[in-house]
């Protein structure tokens, strides 16, 4: 106000009204939101071109900033004027052209959702490293979704940043922690870490082995806790023993497909995937039919969500491993590929699509974060259609290995299998490994809960750069993600949520609370809307 007062006694200067983004939110949300910053200079003759004024504008650097900058951005105006030798404008040269304003982006988030999932996540993993009188994890995913219309409610990447410490400037000391965090705050871990899936990945193979006539669903399967495989890289090699073990090493007994999902029996798994002596002959369901049906439940590609970075995981094959690796692929690989181990890869986000898949009967839906984009006059320019990629029980799963198809098959998935994924998934909660478990404040899991839900849990073996580092990665001890995927109810699921923590151990002891929490806060939340609704 000083400087507009006396304008007129100090030519040459004024002063200028710049926009400066406030997020209400900070960051609960800022992993979704993401934050402006200055026009790289990579990208400068890119903005110019299109308006932009390089020294002051800015534009989106991560999160749906970055991802609908275009829609968000708007037009600068343009006004060329005359000006006097004391800097006062004089006349306009030509016809000023007005800004047009940037559209508003409506979220399908749910905030009161996004707080209560952080807040699990956060609770559960300060809970076990105090427990353990160690540090587990800090880093860790929650992601809720609706699997009938594929909106994401709720998107957890923790830890993030406080976005709003870039609403004037990015300050360099802040970024640089940010940057030399080695829990990397700035990268969105729903949409672009990429770890193995562990047992959460057995509802490809499940799929598999009933569609392809692998095994019956009543067909038993014996599991001492331990069997031994003759390791072969090419069909006439003697081959090598290597030992598989299951989770339980004093076994299962005899084990039906039923209960291989809900005790999630390793040696169940290994045996349908890979084959295993005259209990189940040749190859079992193979890697390539492995490799169809993950495929199939949305591994291996992006969703497309609307925010940068996403990634697209691995679902590996022979000829993958012969490019990349430069050797042939071994038996013991389709082993570990059937439980989600090996070289199988995937983001929590592609995790929970390929569950919703199977709750919401075979449809891959596209998942989306926007709801709508509004004019600044009112006009709704787009609203969300739900829509989807594919349903397995009517578009082909196809046959094809590297390149041709020797067998001639296409195949869609019977719907009594996806109906038998779901009871598996079901019998999980109510008498398997989400069932009841003696740990501390979470003795019950999933026991008696109202919302009726289903669910897989995951204990992924790993051993990263990190791990490595740190002496962990020890043969026949290597330390394991905790991975929880549930939705409720489920006969007619309209809630999916999965909990991802790295580091975690078991996903039954630290990610399934979390779960539980979220689905439970959705439905309290649900009552509550509908009681004030008028």
């Amino acid at each position: 106000m000083v400087v507009m007062e006396n304008r007129e006694k100090w030519p040459g200067i004024d002063v200028e009204i710049t926009a400066v983004r406030q997020y209400p939110t900070g960051e609960l949300t800022a992993e979704i939101i993401g934050f402006l910053g200055p026009i790289p200079a990579i990208l400068e003759e890119y903005y110019v071109d299109r308006g932009f004024v390089a020294a002051r504008d800015k534009v989106g650097y991560a999160g749906v900033e970055q991802s609908m900058n275009d829609i968000l951005a708007g037009t600068n105006g343009l006004r060329r004027v005359e000006v006097n030798v004391a800097g006062e404008i004089i006349r306009n040269l030509d016809e000023p052209i007005d800004p047009i304003p940037g559209d508003d982006v409506y979220l399908t988030i749910d905030t009161r959702l996004q707080a209560i999932a952080r807040a699990a996540l956060i609770d559960e993993i300060e809970f076990w490293n105090n427990y353990s009188g160690r540090t587990l994890s800090n880093n860790g995913v929650v992601i809720a979704m609706n699997p009938k219309t594929g909106e994401v409610l709720a998107l957890v990447s923790y830890p993030n940043y406080e976005n709003n410490r870039m609403e004037r400037f990015i300050p360099g000391y802040y970024y640089e922690q940010l940057s030399n965090d080695p829990q990397r705050p700035l990268f969105n871990h729903a949409i672009s870490a990429e770890h193995p899936p562990g047992s959460v990945f057995k509802m490809a193979s499940a799929l598999g082995i009933l569609n392809e006539g692998v095994v019956t669903p009543d067909y038993e399967i014996f599991d001492p806790g331990i069997i031994t495989v003759m390791q072969k890289f090419y069909e006439n090699d003697p081959g090598t023993p290597r030992q598989f073990v299951c989770w339980d090493r004093n076994g299962h007994g005899m084990v039906n497909y039923m209960w291989g999902i809900a005790l999630s029996c390793n040696v169940y798994w290994y045996k349908v995937g890979g084959g295993y002596q005259d209990e189940v002959p040749g190859d079992g369901l193979g890697i390539w039919h492995i490799s169809e049906y993950a495929k199939a439940l949305g591994y291996g590609t992006l969703t497309g969500i609307e925010l940068p970075g996403e990634q697209d995981g691995l679902i590996p094959n022979p000829t993958w491993k012969r490019i990349n690796l430069g050797e042939n692929w071994a038996t013991g690989d389709t082993y570990t590929a059937t439980v989600g181990q090996g070289f199988v890869l995937a983001t929590p986000l592609q995790v929970l699509n390929s569950i919703s898949t199977i709750a919401n009967g075979g449809k891959l839906m596209d998942v989306t974060l926007i709801d709508k984009i509004v004019a600044k006059d009112g006009t709704i320019l787009q609203e969300l259609t739900p829509s989807y990629r594919w349903d397995i029980t009517v578009d082909p799963v196809i046959n094809i290995y590297e390149g041709n198809n020797p067998t001639g098959e296409i195949k869609t998935v019977e719907p009594w299998v996806i109906e038998l994924a779901n009871q598996g998934m079901r019998l999980v909660t109510t008498e398997g490994t989400a069932h009841r478990y003696e740990i501390p404040r979470h003795t019950e899991l999933f026991r008696n809960d109202s919302s009726q839900s289903a669910g897989k849990t995951g204990t992924a073996e790993y051993c990263d750069d990190v791990a490595n580092e740190q002496g962990k990665c020890v043969f026949g001890a290597w330390p394991s993600h905790a991975w929880y995927v549930g939705y409720a109810p489920w006969f007619d699921a309209e809630i999916a949520v999965v909990a991802f923590v790295y580091n975690g151990s078991e996903g039954a002891t630290l990610s399934a609370p979390v779960v539980r929490r979220v689905i439970d806060a959705y439905f309290e939340l649900k009552a509550i809307d509908a009681e004030n609704s008028p």
